[in-house]
């Protein structure tokens, strides 16, 4: 991502390949392969692929928010 964003709702998803570094207020949590996540939007929050592999991950958010 390009920074924090925060907005409305709430977001899960589950990393499906690699690395994600996903941001949440001041908290920065490494995440791989079969980990899952979970967090109210309206909390600061961005994400980083710290790798050079490619990270794929399912993310899903409501409402829905582009």
């Amino acid at each position: 991502s390009d920074g924090l964003i925060e907005h409305p709702g709430e977001e899960m998803g589950y990393v499906l390949e690699g690395v994600l570094e996903l941001i949440i207020g001041d908290k920065t949590y490494t995440l791989a392969q079969g980990d899952s996540f979970h967090f109210p939007s309206h909390q600061p929050h961005g994400y980083v692929n710290p790798g050079e592999k490619e990270t794929r991950v399912l993310w899903v958010n409501t409402p829905v928010t582009f």
